[in-house]
């Protein structure tokens, strides 16, 4: 086999690593101390350290998929990191790499939607970085997020428990829809509609990508085990970090899933499985059996929508699907996120 051939099979596909990689980074040597509290694991979106008396959460995420509003979804993405374990979203750094040849305007345009973003939020800029650059060819927007939790310890996404209810807030792939809606707006318009296509592309506003208000809710006032925002390769590869990470297994019923019509229709057109696609805006969690019910039913007091999905299983490794009919099956691996997986 020659060098070339071992180089091509060992290429890692576009999107976040594999998570037997993930592994062998965080198995790495490094140095650690007391302070850290919860340090850098599978599942785990952001960290939390001790200064002095405060617990403080720190995650980054960039934004590397060509979106309409990458400053926009920066922030909202990396607040949401923060939230899901329990901390108030407070202050941010922002790091800009443009390609070549772009504008002024562009760059003010792209701060400015992130400062927007912050400000709805009541998040402060402390400080980045903006450069171009031939290294990228799109827009490259990178968030350092920091907040101070509001209880003793933080919520985990892998302190989920078999036996443990999975809540579903807020409908899945409401990013994926919306960027998929601005990519290919001439094409949908001519088989969905114009009107369809605006609805989905005004899906980043409302209902929104922003799931700080459920998620510090359910830390403060549930009896909340686990959380999580699932990201890219979407609800089916969120489920699948909650129950890795918690060393549970998990089953869930297909017609519990909560999922507009837009984004049913928008991905039937394309070609694009809903279960795969990138789906900020949407929060899982993990209760006691006991007390899915009245989460659920706070949650949607709160103007939340909010549904009982499945569950954490004492089989680990063990990932299923329950379709209408009553028929299980592995729920869907998604290697790739849908939006950078499919030629559409």
């Amino acid at each position: 086999m020659s060098a070339k051939t071992r180089s091509a099979k060992s290429a890692i596909p576009i999107g976040k690593v594999p998570p037997a990689l993930l592994r062998r980074l965080l198995d790495l040597p490094r140095k650690t101390c007391s302070d850290l509290v919860l340090p850098p694991a599978l599942g785990e979106d952001a960290a939390v350290v001790r200064i002095g008396r405060r617990l403080v959460a720190i995650g980054t995420d960039p934004i590397t998929f060509p979106t309409p509003r990458p400053g926009f979804f920066a922030v909202h993405v990396n607040a949401n990191d923060i939230a899901v374990t329990g901390a108030v979203p407070s202050f941010f750094t922002l790091t800009v790499l443009m390609p070549p040849r772009s504008t002024e305007r562009q760059i003010v345009d792209l701060v400015a939607d992130a400062m927007q973003a912050a400000d709805s939020l009541g998040i402060v800029l402390v400080g980045g970085h903006t450069e171009v650059t031939a290294a990228v060819r799109l827009a490259v927007v990178s968030v350092t997020m920091f907040g101070e939790l509001r209880g003793r310890a933080p919520v985990r996404t892998g302190d989920g428990r078999p036996g443990d209810a999975v809540i579903q807030v807020n409908p899945l792939g409401i990013e994926g829809t919306a960027i998929l809606a601005a990519q290919h707006a001439e094409r949908l318009a001519m088989r969905v509609g114009q009107g369809t296509v605006r609805r989905a592309a005004r899906l980043s506003i409302d209902p929104g990508i922003s799931v700080v208000r459920p998620a510090l809710l359910a830390a403060s006032r549930l009896k909340v085990h686990a959380m999580h925002d699932p990201t890219e390769g979407g609800i089916a590869t969120g489920l699948r970090e909650v129950a890795l990470a918690s060393g549970t297994g998990v089953r869930v019923r297909e017609p519990d899933l909560i999922m507009l019509p837009v984004t049913r229709r928008i991905c039937a057109e394309l070609g694009v499985a809903p279960l795969g696609l990138i789906s900020s805006g949407c929060l899982l969690l993990t209760v006691a059996e006991r007390d899915a019910a009245p989460a659920v039913s706070a949650l949607r007091r709160a103007d939340f929508t909010a549904a009982r999905i499945g569950s954490l299983t004492d089989c680990a490794g063990e990932f299923l699907l329950e379709t209408a009919n009553g028929q299980r099956q592995e729920l869907p691996c998604f290697a790739v996120d849908e939006l950078a997986n499919r030629a559409v």
